[in-house]
């Protein structure tokens, strides 16, 4: 089947058309069967056909050929991309368009073509074929476009929709979030402390930072008890069985200080927590209240994400200890 071409590809991946085209031997669908015979001299080509005669030609300039066909002019030029591409010829001007199944001549019609399974036409009902396939491409072009708008409407909605929950649920976890005013609830604190004659600035280092350990990882969960880690074997290694007894330690005392865990109300019990963070910075380097803050925000991560209450207590830990907390970003 070679023989005229089946199963061969043109430089666009489409049948070529159907035809044999030997160096003597032409036979087409249209053209019907003829011989033929071609030499070149002084850049002059001369053809001899049995069905067209003969013609003399050569190239005037690049893209551009002139002839005699049986002592007929003819000119030829072709100039431009596919999309938009001059066509020049004796009768004028004419511009064509390149489309997947052919060529379509935007100034005459009829010297459109089409090529479909190797079978090669011209003229006016190539042209109808080429509006035709214009049409169908037109209206898939056009759902395509309308599919895609309405995909990106939809994703923009999904888009809005989610950042509309997201700044509502901001908006409800900042207007549900305790806030502690360090002079106000410095001064409830104080008179709860004073009720019972304690004083906590008194105590060892590590006695008020397990009290606050206490308000951060047992009071901010609003629990009552000390958490209790999981040990390996069940039983405790030596540093854990230490923090596990000084919180046990501390909530003696904020049970004390309260009556119930979690207490009813928040405020004394922040006041108490900002003295002593007050008094462990008095006594310690900057630095170690800065390292120290940063140890309790990891701790309270222990048992799940910091409810609003910790992160409350933190910040007023924070204002207390005269550390500054940066977001992650800012400057």
């Amino acid at each position: 089947m070679a023989l005229f071409k089946i199963g061969e590809k043109d430089r666009d991946g489409r049948q070529k058309r159907i035809e044999h085209s030997g160096r003597y031997l032409r036979a087409s669908r249209t053209g019907g069967v003829s011989l033929r015979a071609q030499t070149r001299a002084a850049g002059i080509n001369l053809t001899g056909n049995t069905r067209h005669g003969v013609r003399v030609s050569t190239r005037l300039a690049r893209n551009t050929q002139v002839a005699l066909q049986n002592g007929r002019f003819v000119l030829r030029g072709r100039y431009g991309s596919d999309a938009a591409r001059l066509n020049l010829s004796k009768s004028g001007v004419t511009v064509s368009s390149k489309t997947p199944i052919g060529s379509f001549n935007w100034v005459r019609p009829g010297r459109s073509s089409v090529k479909f399974g190797g079978i090669h036409m011209r003229g006016h009902k190539a042209a109808g074929i080429q509006g035709i396939f214009a049409l169908v491409f037109g209206v898939v072009w056009l759902l395509g476009a309308v599919l895609a708008l309405i995909t990106r409407l939809l994703n923009g909605l999904v888009r809005l929709i989610g950042a509309v929950c997201r700044r509502r649920r901001i908006a409800e976890e900042e207007a549900a979030r305790p806030y502690f005013d360090l002079a106000t609830v410095r001064r409830q604190g104080e008179a709860v402390l004073g009720t019972h004659s304690a004083d906590p600035a008194a105590w060892p280092a590590r006695d008020r930072l397990a009290a606050i350990a206490f308000a951060l990882l047992v009071l901010g969960r609003g629990t009552a008890g000390a958490p209790r880690p999981p040990a390996r074997d069940g039983i405790p290694d030596a540093a854990t069985a230490a923090l596990l007894e000084d919180l046990a330690h501390a909530g003696e005392h904020w049970q004390v200080w309260l009556g119930t865990l979690p207490p009813d109300d928040l405020q004394p019990a922040a006041g108490i927590l900002a003295l002593l963070a007050e008094s462990l910075a008095r006594d310690e380097p900057p630095e170690w209240a800065a390292e120290t803050l940063l140890a309790l925000d990891d701790a309270s991560l222990r048992d799940g994400p910091k409810t609003l209450l910790q992160e409350a207590l933190i910040d007023l830990t924070a204002e207390a200890m005269g550390v500054e907390l940066l977001l992650e970003g800012e400057r």
